[in-house]
């Protein structure tokens, strides 16, 4: 019997520390959310660091939207820019009255030509 006994006790330790080991894991989760989570810093999350992370995200947009407006003006300056917008007019243009064609694929090659032009200058 001394040995049933002791393996139960060693079998009731070991369940208790898990529990405990799972105690601490989701209470260090649960304090690692607050501290991401806690924006205005009053110790819990709720709606007004939502509206924070909100605005926070809202200007991450605006600063992406600006950049890409500033490369996009920048590329328009590229002489291969403009001479792959000329081919893809004209692609577009011929390729109208060609049926199987039209004006999109026509736009594609238009462009790739104005680019090799570009590049074979």
């Amino acid at each position: 019997m001394d040995k049933i006994s002791n393996l139960n006790a060693a079998s009731n330790l070991a369940g208790q520390a898990v529990i405990n080991a799972a105690n601490t894991a989701g209470d260090v989760a649960s304090v690692v959310a607050i501290q991401v989570g806690d924006l205005n810093g009053d110790g819990m999350v709720d709606r007004e660091d939502f509206k924070i992370a909100m605005e926070m995200a809202k200007g991450l947009a605006v600063s992406a939207t600006n950049e890409a407006v500033r490369l996009g003006k920048e590329a328009l300056k590229s002489d291969m820019v403009k001479d792959a917008a000329a081919g893809a007019a004209v692609g577009a243009a011929v390729a109208i009255p060609v049926p199987i064609i039209g004006p999109a694929a026509g736009a594609v090659v238009g462009a790739g030509i104005g680019i090799y032009k570009n590049l074979t200058k």
